[in-house]
């Protein structure tokens, strides 16, 4: 009765839970849409004479200048609460409900206001309009900039009530690429691309100013920033994804917003991209420091802003796919070689310099892929700004680019079960001391062990990516590698908990793509019925890694449930990203179509 109790709930929230979540959301919607209702009316309204005073003091049009500031300042409240909520998850393990967790409102209330941002843009769009915009009524149209922040805020929201229907169907989910995860951060971070497109509409009807200059590299470090959290669980030590997906993630994300950024304002843009970068990372630290919990790490992409500054510089500042096809080679050779060396340094898993090889194969496609998606990017902003076509390809290298991208996510972000019989004998003994722990949580009489560990297969753990002992939500976070004591023998390097609420084991990555975990302890969780693993000694078979870090799970759950949720959940996102292509080559064709028309 005494687990039943201290387990937290593994299915969806409590009733109650959802009507203050919903009472939250009335209380931001509800203004909102009075605001909505006057504005289109032609009534006066303190949103509007703020957009206003903003359109002048920015140069801005008041269609971008307020929602431009709204969008940051909700952007940031997001991203701050997710680097809050993803360290809570790991020390403590899941929530108690979804309110129960203080990070979860910087995120709600960050997701709504992305989503009003899009908003304020499209009702506030009553005049000096771009040539080309989307008919939202009949007397109703909007910049294609603001259906893109409204979609990807929408996104966003959405990924919330769906994330509360995944957790009843398919148990809790405490990894940060969870599906409906991925929803609410790719849509948040997303709005970026839609305040991009809204610069270069603003441009076209005469804004200008350093504010409007500064703004395109400033908007391209934006997206570096929320890009990048997606690489959290890397930085943070416990990745659920193989290390290819971080080397291919670092690679397309430098090479897309840095090509962006030197292109949008020119020598040292790359540069300028980096240092928003920097700065705002280093304000997601703050809660965590004082809270005591684990910071993230970060790589911080300065070779290859450096790579990209010297090559446009070589290149006496071309502008087109050459550029990028140089930038992105590169940057996925000498820029991969120096992320490498930063991990050895800032990251808790670094790149073993055996398998460099295979990382720069795969980050210089990346980087490939990211450099022709900025350029392609970047050529449409411009032709929305100036109403001139761009010289060369239009989209057919953007669209390489953005398929090779689909590929190598698609070719390494899916972890492989072990093989049959892939077996770790550990063999533990009481440590004399334990570590201390930030923030001691579970109970349990303490007991660190040290474990001695002989591997079935010698060759693929002296080729392993990582093999580390492990240990997490107990209170705080551990990971060290395992030394080496004789062929396929191991000892940790730092004693293990095994008591209370910690989930202890050996963590294993063999390249590619292959993930496990030998269990050495976990308490039972009632909630989500799972038998306590004790620790003793004797053989474990490594298991899939997820089957252990995400023991919530329910195992009873239908697969065909499973299709439909991840299939519903990927046409979701990939209509995210296919309205984001379409939207900005539409804003595009603007002048082409006026002609048409005129003709």
């Amino acid at each position: 009765m005494f687990l039943a109790q201290e387990s937290p709930p593994a299915g969806g929230a409590q009733f109650g839970q959802i009507v203050i979540a919903g009472l939250m959301f009335t209380a931001v919607f509800l203004p909102l849409a009075v605001f909505v209702l006057r504005e289109r009316a032609g009534k006066r309204t303190v949103f509007g004479r703020v957009a206003d005073w903003m359109g002048d003091f920015s140069g801005l049009p008041r269609w971008a200048a307020l929602p431009m500031f709204v969008a940051f300042l909700s952007g940031m409240s997001a991203l701050i609460g997710v680097y809050w909520d993803v360290p809570i998850h790991m020390e403590f393990g899941r929530d108690e409900g979804p309110l129960a967790n203080p990070s979860h409102y910087p995120i709600y209330f960050g997701l709504m206001g992305i989503f009003a941002s899009g908003v304020f843009s499209a009702t506030l769009a009553t005049k000096n309009l771009p040539k080309r915009t989307f008919k939202i009524g009949p007397h109703w149209r909007a910049p294609m900039g603001s259906i893109q922040m409204m979609a990807t805020g929408l996104v966003g929201i959405a990924g919330f009530p769906l994330d509360d229907v995944w957790h009843r169907l398919f148990g809790q989910d405490v990894t940060e690429w969870g599906p409906t995860h991925v929803l609410m951060i790719g849509g948040g971070v997303c709005v970026v691309l839609g305040l991009q497109l809204l610069l270069g509409e603003a441009r076209q009807v005469g804004a200008t100013g350093p504010v409007v200059r500064l703004l395109g590299p400033v908007l391209a470090g934006a997206w570096m920033m929320g890009a990048s959290a997606f690489l959290m669980e890397f930085d943070l030590g416990v990745p659920q994804f193989p290390m290819l997906s971080q080397v291919v993630l670092v690679g397309l994300i430098g090479a897309w917003t840095l090509t962006y950024g030197r292109l949008s304002w020119g020598p040292g843009g790359a540069l300028i991209v980096v240092a928003v970068f920097l700065a705002t990372r280093a304000s997601f630290t703050v809660i965590p420091l004082f809270a005591d919990l684990h910071v993230a790490s970060l790589l911080p992409y300065v070779a290859e802003a450096v790579i990209i500054e010297v090559v446009a510089l070589a290149m006496r500042n071309r502008r087109g796919y050459s550029f990028a096809a140089v930038a992105g080679l590169l940057v996925g050779t000498a820029g991969m070689l120096a992320e490498a060396a930063f991990t050895h340094w800032l990251m808790p898993n670094p790149w073993p310099t055996a398998h460099l090889p295979l990382f720069i194969l795969f980050g210089t496609g990346a980087a490939l892929a990211g450099a022709f998606i900025g350029v392609w990017q970047f050529q449409r902003v411009e032709e929305t700004a100036t109403l001139e076509p761009a010289a060369g390809p239009r989209h057919r290298i953007g669209l390489v680019g953005a398929l090779g991208a689909v590929a190598l996510m698609s070719a390494v972000a899916v972890p492989q079960d072990p093989e049959a019989g892939f077996t770790a004998d550990v063999r533990l003994s009481e440590a004399a001391a334990g570590l201390p722990i930030s923030n001691p949580h579970g109970g349990g009489t303490p007991r660190w062990v040290d474990a001695t560990v002989t591997i079935s297969r010698p060759d693929l753990a002296g080729d392993a990516v990582w093999l580390n002992g492990f240990a997490w939500q107990g209170g705080d976070f551990f990971t060290a590698p395992l030394e080496k004591i004789g062929d396929g023998v191991y000892r940790t390097a730092q004693p293990l908990p095994v008591f209370g609420q910690w989930k202890t084991g050996i963590r294993v990555h063999v390249p590619n793509r292959m993930m496990g975990l030998a269990p050495i302890y976990a308490p039972a969780d009632p909630a989500a019925n799972a038998p306590a693993i004790d620790a003793a000694s004797g053989s474990r078979p490594f298991m899939s890694e997820i089957e252990f870090l995400q023991r919530e799970r329910k195992s009873e759950t239908p697969a065909v449930l499973w299709t439909i949720a991840y299939v519903t959940v990927g046409i979701i996102f990939a209509g995210m990203w296919a309205l984001f292509a379409w939207l900005y080559a539409a804003a595009a064709t603007a002048r082409r179509r006026e002609v048409s028309v005129g003709g």
